[in-house]
């Protein structure tokens, strides 16, 4: 029992990496941007543990409010934080007189501790091998397990962690065969074999699963085909061909029932994981799956953080359904600040510049250097939306809450864990 009360004690303390834990419920003066830290060119105190944050984001072109609101969301962190002993490094991505490569040299001429960034996959691909030959860490903005190695990690919540919390929780409940919705590309496929992976694990199995195509979708094929529609229809027609040619009570009143149904035997899913890469699509195909006879009452419909929006909350069919999110427990206000500050509402993944300065400011307060050793804590860290961590290989973990649907509300049925 004493273990197990240090243990509580403790770890809050380990994970204190991210200054976003020291929230003030004062939101008064403390939240305006100081004028030199909004310009980003401030000057910090002479100290020879100073450190230089470069980061690459895209600051013009059709992304520029993606960008914008990550450096403002940095900038909100540095100015929490009070620190003079960084600064920032900005170069935009998207600037047509430059290229990615050059901004990234740019920034290690500049003798950056870390980069942070990009955003997208196509420029940290392009970036990536010669930041392993440069040896500067890069945490991007990104959640594609694909693109990391040992000096480029990735920390947006990526599908992997939202897949594996929401089977687990499945089969925790009896969820033993499962049907699949992704679209055909490389999302899906990764997803598929993460899923069949964690299901034979565990004795479970994949029962029908169907791939789409994402750019000209057919969802009422993709459900006929997840439902087996037209072999169950089939099997229904022989059934009542059979029992209209039986002439018993049993076959009238058998014959009577199963004239009002539209396909006859069950689902060889109890589960279905609807994969689905936006709310439009998800929307259709739970409108849709329905009719083809996947009942919602019958078979747990599960999805991810894509549903904690008013479009699925409100779709009859996901009702009762399951999805990931983070939790409903927020550390500190950031959304508020973050407003405050700008009179703007902060992009969905701003929350990663804020956590990530805020990491880095945390670490250099404690005269501890930025390498892979130190934020690769095993404890992980206290974000804006709770616990992560990162891992050696440049891959990140992210606790996460399970919601059902209840009454068009998320309900959080299962909280995220406070220890890893």
């Amino acid at each position: 029992m004493k273990y197990n009360t240090i243990l509580l004690l403790i770890i809050p303390f380990l994970i204190y990496g991210c200054e976003t834990v020291t929230y003030e419920n004062n939101l008064s003066s403390k939240n305006k941007i100081e004028p030199d830290i909004l310009n980003s060119e401030f000057k910090i105190q002479p100290d020879s543990t100073r450190i230089k944050i470069g980061i690459l984001l895209p600051l013009s072109g059709e992304n520029s409010q993606i960008g914008g609101s990550l450096l403002k969301a940095a900038k909100l962190s540095l100015n929490k934080t009070k620190n003079r002993n960084i600064q920032l490094f900005i170069k935009d991505t998207e600037n047509s007189n430059t290229n990615i490569i050059s901004s990234y040299y740019d920034l290690i001429n500049e003798e950056v501790d870390i980069i942070l960034g990009p955003l997208f996959t196509k420029n940290i691909k392009i970036i990536s091998p010669v930041s392993e030959d440069e040896n500067t860490l890069m945490i991007t903005f990104s959640n594609n397990s694909e693109i990391k190695n040992e000096s480029t990690f990735i920390s947006g919540l990526t599908p992997e962690d939202e897949i594996r919390e929401a089977i687990n929780y499945a089969m925790s409940k009896g969820g033993k065969k499962f049907g699949l919705i992704f679209p055909n590309n490389e999302y899906g496929l990764r997803s598929k074999k993460l899923i069949q992976n964690l299901v034979l694990e565990k004795n479970g199995e994949i029962s029908e699963f169907v791939f789409y195509n994402s750019e000209k979708p057919d969802f009422y094929a993709v459900s006929k085909k997840i439902a087996d529609y037209e072999q169950r229809k089939l099997k229904l027609e022989k059934k009542l061909e059979e029992l209209k040619n039986t002439n018993t009570v049993f076959a009238k009143d058998k014959y009577k029932k199963l004239k009002n149904q539209d396909t006859m035997g069950e689902l060889e899913f109890d589960s279905l994981f609807i994969g689905a890469e936006n709310i439009k699509h998800i929307s259709m195909l739970a409108s849709i799956l329905p009719y083809y006879d996947v009942d919602p009452k019958k078979v747990l419909y599960i999805g991810n953080s894509l549903w904690a929006n008013n479009v699925a909350l409100k779709e009859p069919a996901l009702e009762k359904g399951i999805f990931t999110n983070f939790s409903k427990k927020k550390y500190g206000n950031f959304e508020l600040e973050y407003s405050e500050a700008f009179a703007a509402t902060p992009h969905r993944i701003a929350y990663l510049a804020f956590d990530l300065v805020g990491l880095i400011s945390n670490l250099q307060k404690k005269n501890e250097k930025i390498n892979v050793s130190n934020i690769t804590a095993s404890n992980g860290f206290i974000g804006t939306n709770g616990l992560f961590r990162f891992r050696s290989n440049g891959s990140i973990q992210r606790s996460l809450s399970i919601f059902q649907i209840k009454n068009q509300n998320p309900i959080e049925i299962k909280k995220a864990n406070l220890n890893f």
